[in-house]
């Protein structure tokens, strides 16, 4: 089980980013405004006439990618040192 705590740590690591952000599903199968997911929120921010809001459309974007960051930098830790204690030989 040790040697396999990274690997569960892995997945976990880019099942979360996966899920957060996740695009297509949400705009296939969200119908009400109150369910919408943050990045298609983002995305509704873009106009029908093409005129955009670079300032909070970015700001929105790093806004959003905060929790992905803040998520692998807690975990970053343990997946590096759980990566490498697999590479050894027990020694």
């Amino acid at each position: 089980m040790p040697l396999a705590l990274p690997g569960i740590i892995s997945v976990g690591v880019f099942s979360f980013n996966h899920a957060w952000n996740e695009f297509l599903f949400a705009l296939v199968f969200t119908s009400s405004e109150r369910n919408k997911t943050l990045p298609l929120g983002l995305a509704t921010w873009i106009g029908q006439d093409n005129i955009y809001s670079w300032g909070m459309l970015l700001a929105g974007a790093v806004l959003v990618t905060i929790p992905v960051v803040l998520f692998y930098l807690l975990v970053q830790r343990k997946l590096v040192v759980g990566l490498s204690e697999g590479g050894s030989k027990g020694e």
